[in-house]
């Protein structure tokens, strides 16, 4: 009986798992971001947009991030982060 103990260990390794249920895959949504700290109130509405648009008018301290660049880790409440993709349209914005 005692040989039949490992061999019984791989079957139930090897067995499936139940798939997760469909509300479990579902991503939580974010919660949404205050950017009364950085001073980015103004550019809530701008996302979808080119950044080109808001630029001469972003707060002193912001930075502009594109998908490549690199950026320090530094938390910074009062800095306004704003994320672009390649083309140059706001993805999200972010104080830190």
């Amino acid at each position: 009986m005692r040989r039949f103990i490992p061999i019984l260990i791989l079957l139930a390794a090897c067995a499936e798992t139940p798939p997760a249920p469909e509300d479990a895959r579902l991503a939580p949504e974010a919660a949404p971001v205050d950017l009364a700290f950085c001073e980015g109130e103004p550019f809530g509405d701008s996302i979808g947009q080119p950044v080109s648009t808001i630029q001469s008018r972003l707060p002193e301290r912001a930075r502009v991030l594109g998908p490549d660049d690199l950026a320090t880790q530094d938390y910074r409440i009062d800095r306004l982060n704003v994320f672009v993709n390649d083309a140059g349209i706001i993805q999200r914005l972010t104080c830190g």
